[in-house]
């Protein structure tokens, strides 16, 4: 009986021990965490040996879910790093902000619709501004128009007459400023003419009109017409106008014979009448102008064409911007437009 009793006090002193035991024993997990960090760190560094030594304490019978284990310490780490690992920086985590959630439209209903309805307004008003300012440029523009079709035109005579007179001694003007025997306000008329072509067998004043669609007019008719589809334009008769070309030219040399008048059109211009005398269109001026090859004996008119282009080329450097613009200003108040029919 004192046996037994003496057995339960040793039992019942031990079983204290035997609590405080179990307790300073590790998890599993943490001892495996610890034998994994062990095989980073060289046996000699103080972090294996702090380890190791809790290692050694607390996970020779490591608790695994309240019962323990058997898991013996490794005798040596399968890997020996021997260098000190980098640290990981104290990553500080960011203070995510959220985004702030748009906020619902408050259009009203009506301001869509003064909305819609302001678009659709700028649709008849730009029409509107536009027809406005095409209806006080449009003589502008017209006239822009008409001089770069007259321009264009004279290119491409000019440019023929070169290629059918490349071998032959000629001289080509073009856009003569000169002056007529008319007086107006003390000051002499002047006219332009588009091109004179000089030869040994006459000088040429020709007149260019850059003109398409159908032409109906007559040599003594003081307006022809030009018909494109149902649009109808009257214009001053071109032998009439040219005629006055001839004079300032004739004028300017001093010349009563061997003067020619030629007026030509564009290819694209039909001839609905008629063709009168020395009126043709581009592809048959160089027929025309031959035709005058061997009336005028070429020796004895050496002399007078030496003579003629040396007046012209005078002429050519007077046909500056300021004699232009006087002529544009002094053609500005006798002008009279073409009148346009339907």
């Amino acid at each position: 009986m004192l046996l037994a009793v003496m057995v339960c006090v040793v039992g019942v002193g031990l079983y204290p021990f035997s609590l405080k035991a179990l307790e300073k024993q590790d998890s599993e997990a943490i001892c495996i965490l610890i034998q994994s960090e062990m095989q980073d760190w060289h046996p000699t560094t103080p972090r294996y040996q702090e380890l190791k030594a809790r290692f050694d304490e607390r996970c020779q019978q490591p608790v695994a879910n309240g019962v323990k284990s058997t898991v013996k310490p490794p005798t040596s780490p399968t890997t020996i790093r021997q260098d000190t690992p980098k640290q990981k920086p104290n990553i500080i985590p960011a203070v995510v902000t959220p985004k702030p959630t748009p906020a619902h439209s408050t259009i009203s209903p009506i301001s869509s619709v003064l909305e819609s309805l302001s678009i659709l307004l700028v649709i008849p008003i730009f029409i509107l501004v536009s027809a406005i300012v095409s209806l006080l440029f449009r003589p502008t523009l017209r006239q822009y128009r008409a001089e770069r079709l007259g321009q264009q035109g004279e290119k491409r005579v000019a440019k023929l007459l070169k290629q059918g007179f490349k071998d032959e001694d000629f001289r080509l003007y073009r856009n003569l400023i000169l002056p007529m025997d008319e007086i107006t306000e003390g000051t002499s008329a002047l006219t332009e003419v588009d091109l004179v072509l000089l030869t040994h067998f006459g000088v040429f004043v020709i007149e260019v009109k850059n003109y398409s669609g159908w032409i109906f007019g007559g040599e003594k008719q003081a307006l022809w017409t030009q018909k494109i589809f149902t649009k109808q334009t009257r214009f001053k008769n071109p032998l009439h106008q040219n005629y006055k070309h001839c004079l300032a030219v004739a004028h300017c040399l001093g010349l009563v014979e061997g003067l020619h008048s030629v007026v030509v059109f564009s290819d694209e211009a039909s001839f609905k009448t008629p063709l009168p005398k020395n009126v043709v269109n581009e592809s048959g001026l160089l027929s025309l102008i031959a035709q005058y090859k061997g009336q005028i004996s070429e020796t004895s008119h050496n002399l007078a064409f030496t003579r003629a282009a040396e007046r012209l080329d005078i002429a050519q450097q007077q046909s500056d911007s300021d004699a232009k613009s006087l002529h544009l200003m002094q053609f500005k108040h006798r002008r009279v437009e073409p009148t346009i029919t339907s």
